[in-house]
């Protein structure tokens, strides 16, 4: 039986925000190298390296059959330090990304560095067994690029061998296996990946990160002029995430997306220091270099805007761009604490791009969390300086996002605009992706605050993953968008002019209630802890030891509204710290105090809901668990209040949320079309409970609907890599002076209704 509600749709308000849904790209998860980036060999330069990942070295990615040395001297490029020496008879096999795939019929370009000694030497090229095969000759002397192109006669994957023939030795470097375009040329961006990109119809794109973007060390910044030019000129680096970046796609191909998508780009540069998670902090950029780093900013622009009369708009030119790419927004920073050293850079830098370029909007930063330290002095810091948008991250439970829907009305329209960055409902279930539709209604309402928003990560290649959710999981030969995909390209794909205000009547929020009961619990992992003096709600416990694959020992019931634990915690052996679980098991509600979270770096208190988990308060910065060194905890729940102390300090303490959940949600715009007003509607049911959305529009007349209606999966179905479980539908309906739409348990529906016939 389906409940019926009203959806009264009222007078238009504010414009939209133009830019509103974007995309997020960072160098995480093998998404480029592997992912967008359409090459084919792996290691092709022969720079991947020990300090990339344990175990890496320069012939990473190939197998050896005869004598091949890795080199050093006499480089194809300084930044391109290492090459192969192959003495014949000896075959060098690439094996790819799961191989290296080749279509029947398709055309592909093989392109490398070579150079014989002695006389000329005929190099013979296969894919597979029989796939594709074509061969190339190195002359003696410097070193010289070769291309030649061949067609598949065969759909496979297999390795790509070279084949040097008895008596011979070659130098090889920057080996390059692509796909050709209709253009003739070879192409940039892997086209699946491209497509699942452009269906997204971003307003903007967001690069290099994240976190890539201040890098794990002053080396490790993302310096925008290193990643220009010929691929095999390019400074390659350690990538934080524990891989390489080749950096084959970089500040102009990232321009070439923004083209391809029809995006503007919102590029993020360093603040002028490196991540605060650096060993050591967050160092700045030394002050005898930090005038260059301000004049690379703000060459960026000038290479993305400037004429061709400029130094870098000529650059541009001679890359083959003469036209401007149209740069409206520059971000300075990303996640960064507000130290003294980061004030100091961040006021250079915003200081001379107002200076040089005011048509450019500055973005700020507001730390990864959306609320704690780091968000109110990054938002204090904006305060003081008058940046006219802050980016703000958060990624949370779906509960978190349901009690959140009103969050921006809160904040005040003549302050900063804010640009939600990264932000995601934890896991890839159906109820993550209708939490985050959800939410995102939310955002839609509020255009005078919120003008830019964009999910992360992006792109995940299945079996190289370093954090999930993801947007769209991919495979050597398939595309897996999530659930939250198709909610992004719902809101994306059909966009108003007007916000409306929505009504809503005959729904009832879902209340919100602390467990009635549970148990404390402790547990380790990475780490053996001994617990001591233990005392649960007045009684004195055992004491207690845990070891390091992290299964819990159980104390015993508690309250979890009103309960009180106190132990001393001393580490026998390790790296990590521990965790006690407060309330019942998943996935009902309970409580997580992590003591040494984060690397082992900080405090949180985490809530878990339907067995998905994430902060709740915190991370706060601390010293960490240290072995042999004892620690007083004590954690105290009353109520919604939880107060934690590590060896008499307070650093916790806060009171978790009892709002309610908004769990049916409706959100309209409207636009101008050919037959008089369309309203595009959205509208989200996240109960168990199908129902009937009676829709009333602001003016009487006969109205028909074109909706996509995304269904047919329970709130716990679907699963990091792969496929949205839930399926698409698109359903019309016609009425007079309204309209009624079905919306079954656990569903998404956008679309346009037309008035006028």
């Amino acid at each position: 039986m389906s409940e019926r509600f009203t959806v009264r749709v009222g007078a238009a308000g504010a414009d939209s925000a133009p830019d509103l849904w974007g995309l997020f790209i960072e160098d995480l998860n093998d998404a480029l190298d592997g992912g967008l980036n359409a090459e084919s060999v792996r290691n092709g330069d022969f720079e991947f390296d020990e300090s990339d990942r344990e175990g890496w070295n320069a012939l990473t990615g190939w197998s050896v059959v005869g004598e091949v040395e890795v080199r050093r001297e006499d480089p194809v490029h300084a930044n391109n330090a290492h090459h192969v020496r192959v003495t014949g008879p000896a075959v060098l096999a690439n094996e790819g990304w799961d191989g290296v795939g080749v279509a029947e019929g398709g055309r592909y370009r093989l392109a490398c560095f070579v150079r014989a000694q002695g006389e000329p030497v005929r190099i013979e090229a296969e894919v597979g067994e029989g796939l594709a095969r074509a061969a190339f000759v190195a002359d003696p002397g410097g070193w010289q690029r070769v291309e030649v192109d061949f067609t598949a006669v065969a759909t496979g994957r297999g390795e790509l061998r070279l084949a040097v023939p008895a008596g011979a030795v070659v130098d090889l470097d920057c080996v390059s296996v692509r796909p050709i375009g209709s253009d003739g040329e070879p192409l940039t961006f892997r086209p699946d990946l491209l497509q699942a990109l452009q269906d997204l119809k971003p307003s903007f794109i967001r690069f290099p990160g994240g976190c890539v973007a201040h890098g794990l060390g002053l080396e490790n910044l993302y310096h925008w002029k290193r990643t220009i030019g010929p691929r095999h000129e390019r400074e390659q680096i350690r990538n934080l995430w524990g891989y390489h970046q080749s950096r084959q796609i970089g500040y102009m191909e990232y321009f070439e997306l923004c083209e391809a998508t029809g995006a503007t780009p919102i590029p993020i540069v360093a603040a002028g220091v490196c991540c605060q998670n650096t060993p050591g902090g967050g160092a700045p950029i030394p002050e005898s270099e930090m005038d260059a780093y301000v004049q690379d900013v703000l060459d960026l622009v000038e290479f993305a805007n400037g004429d061709t009369e400029t130094p870098w708009g000529a650059r541009r030119a001679e890359l083959g761009h003469p036209e401007p790419f149209g740069l409206r927004y520059l971000g300075v920073g990303n996640e960064d604490q507000i130290t003294d050293a980061f004030r100091d850079r961040y006021a250079r830098i915003e200081d001379a791009l107002v200076a040089a370029h005011p048509e450019i909007a500055v973005i700020g930063t507001s730390g990864p969390q959306p609320a704690g330290p780091d968000y109110e002095a990054g938002w204090a810091y904006v305060r003081e300086r008058g940046t006219p948008i802050v980016d703000e991250h958060g990624y949370q439970i779906p509960r978190w996002f349901h009690q959140n829907i009103d969050r921006y009305q809160a904040y005040d329209p003549a302050e900063a605009k804010v640009y939600i960055g990264e932000y995601a409902a934890r896991s890839n279930k159906i109820r993550s992706a209708l939490a985050e539709a959800a939410y995102m209604i939310g955002l839609e309402r509020r255009p005078e605050v919120v003008r830019l928003a964009s999910y992360a990560p992006l792109l995940a290649r299945m079996g190289h993953t370093q954090w999930e959710p993801d947007l769209i999981y991919f495979t050597a030969d398939e595309v897996r968008p999530s659930a939250s995909y198709f909610v992004q390209r719902g809101f994306a794909e059909e966009r108003g002019e007007r916000v409306h205000a929505v009504e809503l009547e005959g729904v009832q929020a879902v209340p919100v209630a602390l467990p009635r009961a549970g148990t404390a619990l402790l547990r380790s992992r990475g780490a053996t802890v001994a617990f001591t003096d233990v005392v649960l709600d007045g009684n004195r416990m055992p004491e207690v030891v845990t070891g390091p694959e992290g299964e819990g020992v159980l104390l015993g019931p508690i309250d979890p509204a009103a309960a009180e634990l106190s132990f001393t915690a001393e580490r026998r052996d390790g790296e990590e710290g521990f965790v006690v679980r407060l309330g019942p098991e998943a996935p009902q509600s309970f409580l997580e105090l992590q003591i040494g979270a984060w690397q082992n770096k900080s405090t949180s208190v985490t809530r878990s809901d339907d067995g998905i988990g994430e902060n709740d308060h915190g991370p706060l910065p601390w010293r960490g668990v240290r072995t042999g060194e004892p620690l007083k905890i004590r954690v105290k729940l009353d109520g919604p209040r939880v107060r934690v102390w590590v060896d008499d300090e307070l650093r916790h303490d806060y009171e978790q949320d009892l709002r309610p959940e908004q769990r049916v949600v409706a959100g309209a715009l409207s636009r101008a079309g050919e037959r008089g007003t369309e309203y595009v509607v959205r509208l989200v049911n996240a109960t168990d409970t199908a129902r009937t959305a009676a829709i009333e529009l602001p003016e009487a007349g006969p109205v028909a609907a074109s909706m996509t209606l995304m269904s047919g999966a329970g709130p716990d179905a679907g699963v990091p890599g792969e496929a949205s479980p839930a399926t698409l539908v698109d359903v019309t309906a016609k009425g007079d002076d309204g309209i009624d739409l079905d919306l079954p348990p656990w569903s998404f529906a956008t679309g346009v209704i037309r008035t006028g016939g």
